[in-house]
Parts: C-alpha cells; sequence; structure tokens
C-alpha cells in the first residue's frame, strides 16, 4: 500500500494525469476562465462515472473513478482537498480515497454548517 498524501486546494484538472505536471503552471497570475489553473481551482467531488459540467459554472465534477485514476498513476493513498463547503466540515469519498475538509464554521453567517 502506499503512503502518499495529496493535499490540495481544489482537484486535479481533466488533462493533466500526474501531480507533477502542476508545476508547469504559471500560479503567479489571475485565475483564468478555463484551463488547468482554473480546474485546479472548481473542480469538485461528485458521485458520478467519469467528468461532469459544474454547477459553478468554472471546473467540473469528477467521480470516483477519476479519482481512482489519478490516485493509482500517481501512487496516492489519499487526496486531501478544501474549497468546497460540506457541513459536518469533512466529508469522505470514493472508499476513502479522497476526503474534503472545510474549516469556516457558519460560513457566511447563513449555512449552519461545523468546521473540521
Amino acid at each position: 500500500a502506499w503512503s502518499f498524501v495529496f493535499c490540495v486546494y481544489q482537484q486535479v484538472h481533466r488533462l493533466l494525469s500526474a501531480f507533477l505536471q502542476i508545476r508547469t503552471i504559471d500560479r503567479k497570475q489571475e485565475v483564468p476562465h478555463d484551463g488547468a489553473m482554473c480546474d485546479l481551482l472548481w473542480s469538485d467531488p461528485e458521485d458520478i462515472d467519469g467528468w461532469g459540467l459544474s454547477p459553478r459554472g468554472a471546473g467540473y465534477l469528477f467521480g470516483g473513478d477519476v479519482c481512482s485514476n489519478f490516485s493509482s498513476n500517481n501512487k496516492i493513498s489519499l487526496i486531501c482537498r478544501a474549497h468546497q463547503l460540506v457541513m459536518d466540515g469533512y466529508k469522505w469519498m470514493f472508499h476513502d480515497q479522497l476526503v474534503t475538509v472545510w474549516s469556516a464554521p457558519n460560513y457566511c453567517y447563513r449555512c449552519g454548517n461545523i468546521a473540521a
């Protein structure tokens, strides 16, 4: 079993197959409306197969198969991510291959969520 954890603000881009490719992205820029930088920031996990359109209007939704493939290709045991409201402060998905952590309690003073 692997023992590597990939911690990221959001998630993977649909065209990046290796997390080392992330190093090639110019991150000193305004977030564009599409492309790798945008997808890394705005893509979210969902109980679907493959990729889907995001209700955010930017990034994509990705399923457990995408998560499993990325993890396997990169020998990662866990993807730990943030930037998506989860009501209990954290949420495990895809047979515990991915966890979303949320640190802001009662987000915007109206969501009634718990922080991790």
